[in-house]
C-alpha cells in the first residue's frame, strides 16, 4: 500500500538529529488537488532536501507533475529563510543508456515552465537550494548504493535549518496552522507574533515571581531558542547597603513573590521585611531610624531592580533575533514596562512619620490609610536613668518608638509625668518631661515642636482630576502661617501622561502653585499610544472565523461544513517615544520609521487585502480567501445544479468556495457578470471577451448579464490573476466539449479515466462552417461550428428514425410568431403560412438540412440512412409522409405546406399514431426519436406513451422523446411529464448529454430554429458561476 499522509522517522547522531519525512505521492486517489498542494507546500517549507521519486516508466506527463508544484508557488511569500530546500527529482529505474535523454527531456520541460511563468516559477520561488535531476539506477546495480552516498553528501553540505528540536517543533506547528487557515503571509511575522504572544502570556508570573511556571513544577526563566537559563547572580548584602557589617548573601531572585493583586502590600512585603530585620538589623535595635529606613528602602529597590533587570534581559534574549523595530516586539516591550512599572510603584515606600509613633511609615507610598511603621510602636531602648535602678535590671523605655529626648521607664518617677499642656497637638509625647516638682505651671513633653496639625494646603486640579494632599501640617502650632505644609517635601501629583503612574519630578511640594500653567511631568520619556497615521493598512490579520463553519443551502438537505477565513485590517500603535517633559513627539504618528503599509484595496469577491505596499503602481495582488461576497448563478432551464458534490440552487452563497481555487475546479469555463454596456451588446460591439446572454438569468433576472472570459473577469477585479500561466492559457480556450459519450464515461473498471475533448478554438470564437474542412485537416467541425481534435462521434452513431409530431390546432394559425427572414425557404413559407405553423415548418426544414450537412462535412453516410416521418394533429391526426429517406428536404417541405392549422388538440391520438409508425417500420439499427411540439395544453397521454415506451425498451432500443413548448409560457406540466416518462425507461446515466429525453420551451421563432438545429450540436455543460452580490 502507498504512504498515506506523512510519516516521520528520527536518526540521532552525535552532531545532528536527522528528521526523515515520508510523504504520500502526488495525485493520490484519496486526496483532493488542494490537499495535494498543501502536502507539497508543507514538504517544501519544512525541509532541507526533498527527494521526489518519479516512476519514469509509468509517468511521462512531466508538465502535469510540475503543475502540482507550480500551484503552490504563488501562495507563500517568497522568503529565502522559508524556501531553502534542494529539490532532487529522482527518475527511478533508468538504464545507463537512457540517462542523457531523460535528463534532457526534464530540462526542456523546466526551461519551458521558467519561460512561461517568469519570476513566478516554482523553482525560483520555492527551491533556493537548487534543483537536481537524478536518473537512478535499477535496484541491484552497485551504482544504486553509490547514489545514496552522493545524496548524503549533498545533505551534509547544507547549513542546519533548525537550531534545536524546540525550534523545529514550533516551526512545524506554525506551518501546519498556516496551511490549515490558508494564511500565506510571512512565516517570520507569524513566529514573531507567536513568540511575543507567548512572552506576554508569561509576563505576570515572570514579573511577579521571576520564573515562567510555578505549578506543578517550577520552570525558570530561559532563552527559548538556546534553552539557556537567564542569569540570577549571587549578591552580597554589604555590596548594596551602607554600614552593613554582616557578610551575608542576598536571597536569589527566582521565586520571590513581589506582586499579588489579592494581597495588600503589608502582607506581600512581610517576608522580605522580616528577612531584612533578621539578617541585616532589627528595627528596634536601630538608634537612627532614618539610617535604618534608608537601608531598608535601598534593599527593596535592589530587589525590584534585580527582578526588573532579569525580566528585561529575558525578554531581550527571546526577541533578539527579530527586528527590534517590529511593532509586535515594541508593543510587547511596552506591556512589559507597564507590568514592571506596577511593581516599581508598589514597592516605593512612603517614608513619612507613623501616626502612632516617631518611626517612618513602611507602607506603599500611595496608601490611603494612616501612616504606619508596621511595628508595635514601642521604644525598646533601656531607661536613661540607670543610676536610680542601682544594680537591678534596667527596664525599657515607656515612650513611643522614635521619640525625642531621653529614654525613661514608667517603673519609677524619673520626671514630672503630668499631662503635657499641648497634648492635643500632633507630635506630642503626652507627658511632661520636666523635673518632678518643677516650679512653673507649664507642663511640656520632650517634643521640640508641636505641629499645627491642620490639613496641608496643597489642593489643585490636574489633567487627571482634582488632588488634595491627605497629610497634616508640621509647622509649629505657635507660629502664625497662612500656608499649611506637610512632612512631604516633594510634589506628590501624578504625571499627566495617560497610563503613567509616576509622580512629578519636582522637589517642591507646592510645585502646582509655581505658575499659571504647571505640568507635573515625571521626567521620563513615554511610549506614544496613539494609532499610526500613515496612509494604507498597518497590519492584515488572518483568522478563521471558526474552526468549522456550517453553510445551510437553499435546498433543504444541503449542508456544507467548511473553514471560513476572514481578513481584518488593523491600525497599529505609534512606536515613537514622547520626549521627557513633553506631551507629544515631533512628526506624525507611525508604527515604524519607513515601515511597510499595505495597500487598502480588497478583492471584491473574497475581501482579501492587496499585499503590495500602499501607493504601488502595478496591478493589485493578494492570496485570496472565501468568496463571501458572491452567490451562485447558472444559465439553462434548471435553477438547481451540482457543485463539488453538493446540491445547490441559484442564489446559494459562494462562502465555502476559495477565490484562488474556484476557476481551477471548473477547468475551461466562462464567468457570468452584470452587463456593463447594454447598448454595445445590442449592437454586437461588446468585444472578444464578452458574449451577451439573451435570456433572463437569476438572481436579479431583470438586470442584463454577460458571459465573460476568465481573463476579463480578473481584469475587472483589478487584481492579478492568481492562476499559473499554463492555466490562464487553458482558460482562454472554448469550453464546448465533444458530445461523444466515450469522453464522458470510463470504458470499464480497469480502463483509464476518459479523456475529455474540448474545442480547439478560443472562447467566444465565431462558429466555423460545418461544411468546411477542419483546421489542419484534423478532427472535425460540429454543426454549431466548433473544432474538435478527435473522431467524429457521428461516424459511429446509429442512424435515426425521426418522427415529428406537430400541433396544427387552430392556435397555430396565429401570426404572433412567423418564419424568420433571410432563411432559406422563407419566401415559400410566407405565401400561405406566415404564422406559427410556418415558423414550425421552417424549423423542421432547418433540422433536416443540418443533418444532411453534418453527414457531408464528416464524410459519413449515416445521415443518408436517417428516416423521417411527420404526424400533424389537431382533434384528429394525419401523416403527410412516413419513413422517408432524408435525402431531399425540399420535397418533404412541399408535403408539409399542403396542410393548414385548424381544429382542437388531442395528444392521445398523436402518440398512438407514433407508436403505430415505429412498429410498422421498426429497424433495430436505427434509434427512434420523437420530436413532439405544441403551443397549447392537453392531458398527458399516459396509457399510449407507456405502451410505446415499453415496446421499444423490450426491443432493446429505448425511445427518445423531445417535448417542445412553442409558447411565451415557460412551463407545461403535460409536456414536462411526457419527457420524464420517456426518460424513466432509460438506464440511469446511460444517455449522453447530447441525446436524452427532455423538455424545452422556445419563446419565439428564432429560439425554435436554434433548438431544432441544436439537437446535433456539441455539448457545453451549463456550469455554475459565482456572481458578485451587488450588481453595481
Amino acid at each position: 500500500r502507498c504512504t498515506e499522509g506523512v510519516w516521520m522517522s528520527l536518526i540521532i547522531t552525535k552532531e545532528y538529529i536527522y528528521v526523515a519525512l515520508d510523504f504520500e505521492g502526488l495525485k493520490s486517489l484519496e486526496r483532493t488537488p488542494q490537499e495535494d498542494m498543501f502536502l507539497t507546500l508543507f514538504n517544501t517549507v519544512i525541509s532541507n532536501l526533498i527527494l521526489f521519486k518519479n516512476q519514469f516508466t509509468m509517468n511521462r506527463d512531466i508538465s502535469t507533475m510540475f503543475q502540482k508544484f507550480q500551484d503552490g508557488a504563488k501562495l507563500f511569500e517568497s522568503d529565502p529563510k522559508l524556501f531553502q530546500a534542494i529539490l532532487c527529482i529522482i527518475i527511478k529505474d533508468v538504464p545507463q543508456a537512457d540517462n542523457f535523454g531523460i535528463m534532457r527531456e526534464f530540462q526542456s520541460k523546466f526551461d519551458q515552465l521558467v519561460s512561461e511563468e517568469g519570476g513566478d516559477n516554482f523553482i525560483t520561488r520555492m527551491y533556493s537550494g537548487g534543483l537536481d535531476i537524478i536518473p537512478w539506477p535499477v535496484f541491484g546495480d552497485i551504482k544504486w548504493f553509490k547514489k545514496l552516498s552522493m545524496i548524503k553528501k549533498t545533505l551534509d553540505r547544507q547549513e542546519t535549518k533548525y537550531e534545536n528540536a524546540r525550534t523545529f517543533l514550533q516551526n512545524t506547528k506554525v506551518i501546519m496552522a498556516k496551511l490549515k487557515i490558508c494564511d500565506w503571509g510571512s512565516l517570520d511575522d507569524n513566529l514573531i507574533k507567536i513568540r511575543v504572544a507567548t512572552l506576554k502570556r508569561l509576563f505576570p508570573i515572570t514579573v511577579h515571581y521571576g520564573i515562567e511556571q510555578k505549578d506543578p513544577i517550577i520552570e525558570h526563566l530561559v532563552n527559548h531558542d538556546s534553552e539557556e537559563p537567564i542569569d540570577d547572580p549571587i549578591v552580597n548584602l554589604c555590596d548594596i547597603l551602607d554600614n552593613c557589617e554582616k557578610q551575608a548573601e542576598l536571597l536569589p531572585d527566582t521565586g520571590i513573590q513581589l506582586y499579588d493583586e489579592h494581597e495588600s502590600f503589608e502582607q506581600l512585603s512581610e517576608v522580605l521585611r522580616c528577612y531584612f530585620e533578621d539578617v541585616v538589623q532589627p528595627r528596634r535595635e536601630s538608634s537612627d531610624d532614618n539610617e535604618w529606613f534608608s537601608n531598608f528602602d535601598r534593599f527593596f529597590k535592589h530587589i525590584i531592580g534585580r527582578r526588573t533587570s532579569r525580566v528585561q534581559n529575558w525578554y531581550m534574549q527571546n526577541t533578539a533575533k527579530y527586528p527590534q523595530d517590529n511593532s509586535d516586539v515594541i508593543n510587547g516591550k511596552y506591556e512589559l514596562e507597564q507590568e514592571i512599572s506596577k511593581l516599581s510603584l508598589l514597592w516605593t515606600l512612603c517614608g513619612l512619620t507613623c501616626h502612632q509613633c516617631g518611626l517612618k511609615c513602611v507602607k506603599n507610598r500611595d496608601h490611603h490609610e494612616n501612616h504606619d511603621c508596621l511595628t508595635d510602636h514601642k521604644c525598646y531602648f533601656p531607661c536613661h536613668f540607670n543610676e536610680v535602678h542601682n544594680d537591678d535590671l534596667i527596664p525599657q523605655c515607656s515612650h513611643k518608638a522614635g521619640h525625642e529626648g531621653k529614654h525613661a521607664c514608667d517603673k519609677t518617677n524619673h520626671l514630672c509625668g503630668e499631662p503635657c499642656n499641648l497634648i492635643d497637638k500632633r507630635n506630642c509625647q503626652k507627658v511632661c518631661s520636666k523635673e518632678i516638682g518643677h516650679d512653673d505651671d507649664e507642663h511640656l513633653c520632650q517634643s521640640t515642636i508641636h505641629y499645627c496639625g491642620k490639613n496641608c494646603s496643597l489642593s489643585t486640579t490636574t489633567l487627571k482630576g482634582d488632588y488634595h494632599c491627605p497629610n497634616k501640617c508640621i509647622k509649629p502650632y505657635e507660629e502664625e502661617h497662612d500656608s499649611h505644609n506637610c512632612e512631604n517635601e516633594i510634589c506628590p501629583i501624578q504625571c499627566p501622561i495617560p497610563n503613567c503612574k509616576e509622580r512629578c519630578q519636582s522637589n517642591n511640594h507646592f510645585h502646582a502653585y509655581s505658575g499659571s500653567q504647571v505640568n507635573h511631568f515625571c521626567g521620563d520619556e513615554h511610549q506614544c499610544r496613539e494609532f499610526c497615521e500613515e496612509d494604507g493598512i498597518c497590519q492584515v490579520v488572518l483568522e478563521p472565523k471558526k474552526q468549522e463553519e456550517t453553510y445551510k443551502g437553499l435546498l433543504k438537505k444541503t449542508t456544507i461544513i467548511f473553514t471560513k477565513y476572514i481578513q481584518l485590517s488593523k491600525r497599529l500603535k505609534c512606536n515613537k517615544k514622547i520626549p521627557p517633559n513633553e506631551f507629544n513627539h515631533t512628526g506624525k504618528h507611525t508604527h515604524g520609521e519607513n515601515s511597510f503599509h499595505f495597500c487598502d484595496a480588497s478583492c471584491q469577491f473574497c475581501e482579501y487585502y492587496c499585499t503590495l505596499p500602499y501607493g504601488h503602481v502595478q496591478i493589485h495582488d493578494t492570496r485570496h480567501g472565501n468568496m463571501t461576497q458572491t452567490e451562485f448563478t447558472i444559465t439553462g432551464e434548471s435553477n438547481e445544479f451540482e457543485y463539488a458534490g453538493h446540491k445547490l440552487r441559484v442564489g446559494d452563497q459562494g462562502v465555502f468556495v476559495l477565490c484562488n481555487l474556484h476557476c481551477k475546479d471548473l477547468g475551461r469555463h466562462r464567468h457570468i457578470d452584470y452587463c456593463q454596456n447594454a447598448e454595445n451588446c445590442k449592437l454586437g460591439n461588446q468585444g472578444q471577451d464578452i458574449q451577451h446572454i439573451n435570456e433572463k438569468v437569476h438572481p436579479n433576472p431583470d438586470k442584463p448579464k454577460d458571459f465573460i472570459s476568465h481573463k476579463l473577469f480578473w481584469e475587472r477585479t483589478g487584481f492579478k490573476d492568481p492562476y499559473s500561466v499554463q492555466e490562464q492559457e487553458e482558460f482562454t480556450k472554448c469550453d464546448h466539449e465533444c458530445s461523444d459519450e466515450m469522453h464522458q464515461k470510463s470504458q470499464g473498471p480497469s480502463a483509464p479515466p476518459p479523456t475529455r475533448s474540448f474545442c480547439e478554438l478560443q472562447l467566444f470564437h465565431a462558429p466555423l462552417s460545418p461544411s468546411s474542412n477542419p483546421p489542419n485537416d484534423y478532427g472535425y467541425i460540429s454543426l454549431d461550428g466548433h473544432h474538435f481534435d478527435c473522431e467524429n462521434p457521428s461516424t459511429r452513431e446509429a442512424a435515426f428514425h425521426i418522427i415529428f409530431i406537430l400541433d396544427r390546432s387552430g392556435s397555430m394559425s396565429l401570426n404572433d410568431k412567423k418564419p424568420v427572414p433571410n432563411f432559406p425557404i422563407y419566401n415559400d413559407l410566407i405565401k400561405n403560412h406566415n404564422n406559427r405553423i410556418g415558423a414550425v415548418y421552417q424549423a423542421v426544414y432547418q433540422f433536416m438540412d443540418a443533418r444532411i450537412n453534418s453527414a457531408k462535412a464528416n464524410q459519413s453516410g449515416s445521415a443518408t440512412r436517417d428516416s423521417i416521418s411527420l404526424i400533424l394533429f389537431d382533434n384528429e391526426v394525419i401523416v403527410p409522409f412516413e419513413y422517408r429517406d432524408l435525402t431531399d428536404p425540399k420535397d418533404l417541405l412541399n408535403s408539409m405546406l399542403q396542410h393548414q392549422a385548424r381544429g382542437g388538440t388531442n395528444y392521445d391520438l398523436a402518440i398512438q399514431k407514433a407508436g403505430f409508425l415505429i412498429t410498422s417500420h421498426f429497424d433495430p439499427t436505427k434509434v427512434n426519436i420523437i420530436i413532439f411540439l405544441s403551443d397549447g395544453l392537453c392531458g398527458v397521454p399516459l396509457s399510449q406513451l407507456h405502451t410505446i415506451c415499453k415496446q421499444n425498451k423490450t426491443r432493446g432500443s429505448p425511445l427518445y422523446l423531445y417535448a417542445v413548448l412553442f409558447s411565451s409560457d415557460s412551463r407545461s406540466h403535460s409536456l414536462e411529464e411526457m419527457a420524464k416518462i420517456a426518460q424513466s425507461y432509460h438506464p440511469q446515466n446511460s444517455s449522453s448529454g447530447a441525446l436524452r429525453c427532455q423538455f424545452t420551451c422556445t419563446v419565439n421563432e428564432i429560439t425554435l430554429v436554434n433548438h431544432f438545429t441544436g439537437i446535433a450540436e456539441s455539448l457545453r455543460n451549463h456550469k455554475p458561476a459565482l456572481l458578485k452580490k451587488n450588481p453595481y
